[in-house]
């Protein structure tokens, strides 16, 4: 992040007031920032331009050197936002605002379009007819049972892996109807105002294979002598049982997809919310409750994104459990 230090230096902005400007950005909004703007730095150095304050053509140039490389239109979104960070142009207008940028990248868009991954969800029908032989919870192995508990989480609250990578032992709280789940960490779609309201587990009795709030209170008793120290629901279900990521989460569901015959050659484990999102919506649960569940601020991102037929009220979890042959 030096050329945004740098950039907001040159404005006569204070170094404690950068400093907290700097955390405006998230750390993965960093990562991809720092990739496009690296690259910018050496474009800058090999013709000598100063990259806070580089011409037009200059931007232009670089932005087709990407095009040329072979990046795709979101890439150059990205490399587009984060030169804005940074760089602005003649009459101080930001780089991602001028016409001919913006014009240059609806060219990008028309020779390499940016086309949703999926067209169509799969049925979570599946999933949990395979969840279904994996009983009783009680006697599974932990590296089962935990592989379980995340893929009823995710179907059953529709929930990002970073949502579940955050829930913490202590911020569980049983009920007479289920437990609730607060997340007290900042998420993707957490602004001021706006968080992710508690997460709602109802128990399932029509079907104790599938009860998520029989399965959770199994593998909290399963883990609590392993985890010692550890906080977070989540752990490795090998010494020495320590908090595991949200790329492992991400392997555990992809496991399961597998098992349960889903084609992970073309549906990912992010795939899971717009199944389960997807099957609601489909069972007849109401567009707010769906949206509060999945922590989207409006339809038109549900609908653009996640929403897709699928081959087959209202409470959220369980139309979905329903779904079950």
């Amino acid at each position: 992040m030096s050329l945004i230090w740098q950039s907001l230096q040159s404005q006569g902005v204070s170094k404690q007031a950068s400093n907290i400007i700097i955390r405006s950005w998230r750390s993965g909004t960093i990562q991809q920032y720092q990739t496009y703007l690296n690259k910018w730095a050496i474009f800058c150095g090999k013709r000598q331009v100063n990259p806070i304050c580089p011409s037009l053509t200059e931007v232009l140039d670089f932005l087709t050197t990407l095009f040329d490389e072979g990046i795709q239109y979101s890439g150059l979104n990205t490399a587009r936002s984060a030169l804005s960070s940074v760089v602005k142009l003649e009459g101080n207008m930001p780089v991602g605002q001028h016409p001919l940028v913006c014009r240059f990248l609806k060219g990008v868009f028309q020779e390499r379009p940016a086309l949703p991954r999926y067209t169509t969800t799969w049925d979570v029908g599946e999933v949990l007819s395979y969840l279904q032989t994996l009983d009783p919870s009680a006697e599974l192995s932990l590296k089962v049972l935990s592989q379980k508990l995340v893929m009823l989480l995710a179907l059953l609250s529709g929930q990002r892996t970073q949502t579940l990578k955050l829930v913490h032992i202590h911020n569980i709280r049983y009920t007479e109807a289920g437990c609730l789940i607060y997340v007290t960490s900042l998420l993707k779609h957490t602004r001021p105002g706006v968080h992710q309201e508690p997460i709602k587990l109802l128990p399932y009795p029509a079907d104790s294979r599938l009860c998520v709030v029989d399965t959770l209170s199994t593998y909290l008793e399963k883990t609590k002598s392993l985890r010692g120290l550890e906080t977070q629901l989540f752990i490795s279900y090998q010494k020495p049982y320590r908090s595991v990521s949200s790329d492992t989460i991400r392997r555990w569901i992809k496991v399961v997809m597998e098992k349960a015959g889903i084609d992970t050659t073309i549906f990912k484990s992010h795939s899971t919310r717009a199944a389960s999102s997807s099957a609601a919506s489909a069972a007849g649960v109401p567009l707010d409750e769906i949206l509060s569940q999945g922590g989207w601020s409006n339809c038109s991102t549900f609908r653009r994104f996640y929403h897709k037929p699928v081959a087959k009220n209202p409470e959220y979890a369980e139309a979905i459990l329903k779904t079950v042959n």
